[in-house]
């Protein structure tokens, strides 16, 4: 886990995330914490690791379900 951690790194909200974000609340009415996390992966091109499998209503979000 320690591995793990050590290669993760912090996404900024940046104009591209939030314009992301604003795209998915209003065509999916998804939550706001989940629609950032959404338009983080997405905007970075990054796969979204996740047990939570309400993402995957979410269209062009590449994850890994676990």
């Amino acid at each position: 886990m320690r591995d793990f951690i050590s290669n993760c790194f912090i996404i900024d909200l940046d104009n591209e995330v939030k314009r992301q974000t604003i795209q998915i609340r209003r065509r999916l009415k998804v939550k706001l914490p989940d629609a950032i996390i959404a338009a983080s992966s997405m905007t970075k091109r990054l796969p979204l690791f996740t047990a939570d499998k309400g993402f995957n209503k979410i269209p062009g979000l590449s994850m890994v379900l676990y």
